[in-house]
């Protein structure tokens, strides 16, 4: 579930890898939370979203994103009838996504788990997201040891994986298709 520019740029190369995998069915799913930034990311990496919610408006509210985000999962879980729904970071699609999930007893793992600034409006409201997430996920993806002892510090102690910063992934992949100047 993708919603935001940093969310599609740390999800590209899970995507891409999940979906060089005949084994694994991907589907990708794009809120429109930001838009024209998350397709310029994602055609920039090739990705094509399987679903796309639209629901950007003009002044939309954080009420707003997180109901129709889980009205639109709601529907979209229920067609495809996932095993795992992944989420990364700490926006308010991350943690709708996460909730939609959990509504409906899917595994969800989390990307970028267990960074923290311990402040619930710093920064706001993308603490409180990621906590929120981190109680809902089953799946922990810390990118650095400090994250995941984070997490054990909040009482997760399990299936806590650190995976390092998906963002130099992303970077990595795409320096291939740069040409130098």
């Amino acid at each position: 579930v993708i919603g935001t520019r940093p969310e599609a740029i740390k999800l590209a190369p899970l995507i891409i890898a999940f979906k060089s995998n005949k084994d694994i069915k991907v589907k990708v799913i794009f809120t429109g939370q930001h838009k024209e930034m998350v397709v310029q990311v994602l055609n920039l990496f090739n990705i094509k979203s399987d679903y796309d919610l639209n629901l950007m408006r003009i002044n939309q509210s954080l009420t707003y994103i997180n109901c129709k985000v889980l009205e639109e999962l709601e529907r979209i879980f229920s067609e495809i009838n996932p095993n795992l729904v992944l989420v990364q970071g700490d926006t308010t699609t991350a943690f709708a996504g996460a909730l939609a999930a959990f509504y409906q007893k899917i595994t969800v793992g989390h990307v970028e788990a267990g960074l923290r600034s311990d402040d619930s409006y710093d920064p706001y409201p993308e603490e409180l997201n990621r906590r929120l997430i981190s109680q809902i996920a089953e799946i922990h993806f810390a990118p650095t040891t400090k994250s995941r002892k984070n997490l054990i510090n909040n009482g997760i102690t399990k299936n806590i994986f650190v995976t390092g910063n998906t963002a130099i992934d992303a970077l990595l992949l795409i320096s291939k298709n740069i040409k130098p100047p």
